[in-house]
């Protein structure tokens, strides 16, 4: 049963394409199918709209939310008489600058969207503490100004995989109200991916974002967030409620929902119940993609008891079996952003070129996601490949 005063009806709509008249019907349609921009926002009201922008790239890469949908979104907000402003802070491995937000609005196709639509893109590089003494894990968060300011939070995120999490979706996108170089800290505080999982669900708590709107038209599989694949799912989703949208997407991609960290966290702290999650719209058995490449690092599917026998000796020794990253030397360009990003400083730059201290690597693969020249590559030693092997 669902919690009482909690609404995990998600919308399922059918989108084919960016199209701007088909990405502006879809989405009117699955916010109509939960009640209407009304029922989220009034007129008058601030509205942040919390893209994934990760650092910012061509929409076709499947990295970012796509402009589209992000455009059709606020074209409804400005409509129903909101002030919009579009913002997120990029990737930790990326400098929380002015120039830095202006690169990635452009080449993510949000200077655009701001110029057709007459919304404001945040320039605005500062952050205050939100206190927030409900948490489980924290009690406070660095937010980024324009969240803090904002009446309202509508979230318009992008359907990937991702390395470390194993997708990311609705409630992961918060993240990025975290400003840039902040973020390593939490990956080194919070190195399993469920107690990682715990940090989102206060942050998604402390915020309170009013609505989910997801772009899984175009969903990146294989190794995501950045360095995966496209992949046609063909469909817009919209709620209220991030674990619900992200439980719906799990099962879209063939994930089970409980195995995503923030997911599991909503579910132990009765905020959900994946099983009373519903569906209005399309239905999602006839859009589902089963065969969606999950990442290499992924341990999901069938649960027997040797397996889980197996799982049991990957967790004790997780770096065993997880992947492990390292530099091609050939695409590699110097840029420093993966030493900036990791937590732990196992990264260095000397002479152009990164190196990783695999004995101080965590394997949160915070390197591998930030590097737009693909120049992190990810293997396993004897035992994980045999370990994979019993696990597959």
């Amino acid at each position: 049963m669902q919690p009482v005063g909690r609404d995990a009806t998600v919308a399922v709509v059918r989108c084919g394409g960016y199209g701007r008249d088909e990405v502006d019907a879809a989405v009117s349609r699955a916010i109509d199918l939960i009640g209407g921009m009304g029922r989220f926002v009034a007129p008058k009201e601030l509205v942040l709209l919390k893209p994934n922008l990760l650092q910012g790239q061509e929409p076709e890469r499947c990295v970012t939310t796509h402009p589209a949908v992000v455009a059709a979104v606020a074209r409804l907000l400005v409509g129903h008489g909101c002030q919009v402003v579009i913002g997120d802070s990029p990737g930790a491995g990326i400098v929380y600058n002015e120039t830095n937000l202006r690169r990635a609005y452009a080449r993510a196709g949000y200077t655009a969207v701001a110029e057709e639509t007459s919304v404001v893109l945040n320039y605005d590089t500062g952050y205050q503490t939100v206190s927030y003494p409900e948490g489980a894990v924290m009690k406070q968060f660095s937010i980024i100004t324009p969240a803090v300011a904002a009446d309202a939070i509508v979230v318009v995120s992008k359907a990937k995989t991702h390395m470390w999490t194993r997708m990311t979706g609705a409630a992961k996108n918060l993240f990025g109200l975290i400003p840039g170089l902040e973020k390593p800290v939490f990956h080194f505080r919070f190195q399993d991916e469920y107690a990682f999982g715990r940090m989102l669900v206060d942050l998604n708590e402390c915020m309170k974002p009013r609505l989910q709107v997801m772009d899984a038209v175009m969903a990146m599989e294989g190794d995501g967030p950045q360095a995966g694949s496209p992949r046609k799912v063909g469909v817009i989703l919209a709620g209220s409620d991030p674990a619900a949208v992200d439980t719906v997407l799990a099962r879209l991609i063939g994930m089970d929902p409980l195995e995503i960290g923030s997911i599991r966290s909503a579910a132990a702290r009765g905020l959900i119940d994946p099983t009373a999650v519903r569906t209005v719209g399309d239905d999602p058995a006839d859009l589902a993609v089963p065969d969606f490449k999950k990442p290499s690092t992924y341990t999901g599917g069938g649960a027997g008891p040797w397996r889980r026998v197996v799982l049991a000796i990957t967790q004790r020794f997780g770096k065993t079996y997880a992947p492990r990253p390292g530099v091609v030397g050939e695409a590699c360009i110097g840029c420093g952003k993966c030493e900036r990003i990791c937590p732990v400083h196992a990264v260095t730059v000397t002479e152009g070129r990164a190196t990783i201290d695999l004995s101080r690597c965590i394997r949160c693969y915070c390197c591998h996601e930030i590097c737009t020249e693909r120049a992190i590559a990810l293997s396993r030693g004897l035992a994980g490949r045999l370990l994979a092997r019993l696990l597959g």
